[in-house]
């Protein structure tokens, strides 16, 4: 009936990465469960997570 393992998702999207993001940084799962769960490597969650964050720090920058 359930399964520890999400259906594989063919093409991850922009807005699905995020919310993956997201849900780590809420520590509602990890990076290696994350990676385990959605059949990615961790090095590819990782390359998420630090250009999430390159994003989010060019979005602030002050522009003058």
């Amino acid at each position: 009936m359930g399964s520890d393992i999400a259906e594989p998702i063919a093409r991850w999207m922009a807005k699905r990465r995020v919310a993956l993001v997201v849900s780590i940084l809420k520590g509602t799962t990890s990076v290696a469960e994350t990676a385990r769960q959605h059949g990615l490597t961790v090095a590819e969650v990782e390359d998420w997570w630090e250009k999430f964050f390159l994003g989010a720090e060019n979005a602030l920058r002050t522009r003058v």
